[in-house]
């Protein structure tokens, strides 16, 4: 399992989380870029998928604009379109970094 210690959610309400990531260490960092290591984007999903204990059916729409490096403190923000879609904004210092919509099963 690839987020297994990659990061640790803060606090937790309806419509947000805060999600600390773990340093540079890391195997998924060491990997992803051996010298400049940055959050995949894929798992920038799974992370939400996780939290949501749900399983991730489509991904309508990313849109990575910021990296997410090592240590970030970052805030996903949830907005919910019905019972099994939802839009994402991931943030860090109130800049967002990625912005998703996706359903679930």
């Amino acid at each position: 399992m690839l987020t297994k210690n990659l990061y640790r959610v803060k606090s937790i309400d309806a419509s947000s989380w805060d999600v600390t990531l773990c340093d540079a260490t890391h195997p998924v960092f060491k990997a992803h870029f051996e010298g400049n290591p940055l959050l995949p984007a894929f798992l920038q999903i799974d992370i939400f998928a996780e939290i949501m204990n749900q399983e991730v059916v489509k991904i309508e729409r990313c849109k990575f604009k910021q990296p997410i490096l090592p240590d970030d403190v970052v805030v996903y923000e949830i907005i919910k379109q019905n019972e099994k879609s939802h839009r994402v904004n991931i943030k860090k210092a109130s800049v967002i970094c990625s912005e998703l919509k996706i359903s679930f099963k």
